[in-house]
């Protein structure tokens, strides 16, 4: 029983240093692929979106489309959220493509974790992408980071880190709360002017003799 548990370790421990080692451990730019640009483009246009848990979007409804040679975007959406990615083409010399990408979107209810969801998407199309471009089958694991870890940040992307999750939270109690305290202000406010105008018009009532 114990050596069951033992070789149970020992197996995820493999699994583990394996995404690491391809995460880490490849030489040359990860983003770089030995394609011309119209090769990456044609094969990023006619790679099938796999929809469900095991898909790139889970299981919103996506639609792949582009600008015709450098760039290639995905538009994915439910009743409640939509996600845009881009892939920009670059050449790399005569034979060669540097890919950048970023996804940006979500949904009212992402909130604070609107950011790191859409890196969430991001890692997932990376895999996508590099999956597309070596012939081989999208793996769900490595659109965790596996494969997104290699490459470099872009720019476009919005900051998904936790920090930045915390920190946007806090932001939008802290503008819940001042608008809870606006709201009861106003109608602290608007009660005091109805009670100060009941009040005058009361006051300026003729007397009414009750004794006849």
């Amino acid at each position: 029983m114990r050596m069951g548990v033992v070789m149970k370790y020992l197996l995820l421990a493999g699994a583990f240093l394996g995404v690491i080692g391809y995460a880490w451990m490849s030489s040359g730019d990860p983003n770089v692929y030995p394609m011309s640009q119209a090769d990456v483009y044609a094969k990023l246009r006619a790679a099938p979106i796999q929809k469900g848990n095991n898909g790139v979007f889970g299981n919103l409804e996506a639609s792949v489309s582009g600008n015709g040679d450098s760039k290639v975007y995905w538009n994915a959406g439910g009743t409640f959220s939509s996600n845009h990615c881009e892939a920009e083409i670059a050449p790399e010399g005569a034979s060669k493509s540097r890919i950048m990408a970023f996804c940006e979107g979500g949904g009212a209810s992402d909130g604070a974790a609107a950011g790191m969801l859409m890196g969430m998407h991001r890692r997932a199309l990376i895999e996508h992408i590099d999956a597309a471009l070596n012939d081989r089958p999208f793996d769900k694991r490595l659109a965790l980071g596996g494969t997104a870890a290699r490459w470099p940040s872009d720019a476009r992307q919005p900051d998904g880190s936790y920090g930045t999750m915390v920190g946007e939270a806090l932001k939008m109690e802290r503008d819940m709360s001042k608008m809870q305290r606006d709201s009861a202000k106003d109608t602290n406010g608007q009660d005091a002017q109805d009670l100060t105008a009941a009040t005058r018009y009361q006051s300026t009532r003729p007397m009414v003799d009750l004794s006849r």
